[in-house]
């Protein structure tokens, strides 16, 4: 196919010579140049969105994971401070005070916390849901189960799920003697959950742990990443 003289000195702006064929030649490779680096930008550019968007997605469901964690510990451990208060049988353990002064008080305000911790406890574990949480709701569960009659006598009722009801009215009219035989001891349902409450704080700690170090494993790899930036240059 020819392409006429006069066609030609119209691409060349009227310069036909060699000079002028050149430029030509350098612009539609400059053109095609940016046309690549364009494309090449723009997929760098949705990669980089994806790879964002999934981070922030895994860093949501770590921070939810390592909240979950930290409750369970927390709750836990409260449940554990108030079963070591009533398991104690020391001369100034709050069962020694209450017989010497008639006044109970002290211990019922800590089976209302154990209640109440206990139940949010179990709460975590149920939500968290791995094999060692059901285990743990499998075991806490197989003492209460073995102890709900002495719990209720201290106006304290199993649920089908494992948490307490607490009756104040019956707590309240409970005597010594029937506090003791649930709370006070070591070989009571309080002293055979305190072992187990100790073994669910170890786990979740455990857990926080290797949820923030996941959550930065792939922080760091995700900036790692960035070195396709610098490698679109080449």
């Amino acid at each position: 196919m020819r392409i006429t003289r006069n066609y030609m000195n119209g691409l060349l702006g009227g310069d036909n010579s060699p000079e002028g064929m050149n430029s030509l030649l350098m612009k539609a490779l400059s053109r095609s140049s940016k046309g690549r680096k364009t494309n090449r930008a723009s997929q760098l550019l949705n990669s980089t969105n994806d790879r964002s968007r999934q981070l922030t997605r895994n860093l949501a469901t770590a921070a939810q994971s390592q909240k979950l964690y930290y409750n369970m510990k927390y709750h836990a451990g409260q449940a554990q401070d108030y079963a070591n208060r009533l398991t104690d049988t020391g001369e100034d353990s709050i069962f020694q005070k209450a017989r010497a002064s008639g006044d109970p008080s002290e211990i019922l305000s800590c089976v209302r916390g154990f209640v109440s911790q206990y139940n949010a406890m179990l709460q975590t574990l149920e939500e968290a849901g791995t094999r060692t949480d059901s285990n743990y709701l499998t075991q806490l569960n197989s003492i209460a189960r073995m102890s709900s009659f002495e719990l209720k006598d201290c106006g304290v009722t199993r649920n089908a799920d494992g948490t307490f009801t607490l009756d104040e009215q019956k707590l309240r009219t409970a005597d010594l003697d029937t506090l003791a035989r649930t709370w006070n001891g070591s070989g009571n349902f309080a002293g055979r959950t305190l072992g187990w409450l100790d073994s669910v704080q170890a786990s979740a700690e455990r857990n926080m742990d290797a949820q923030a170090s996941s959550a930065y494993s792939n922080l760091f790899n995700n900036y790692g990443n960035s070195g396709n930036y610098f490698n679109f240059f080449r």
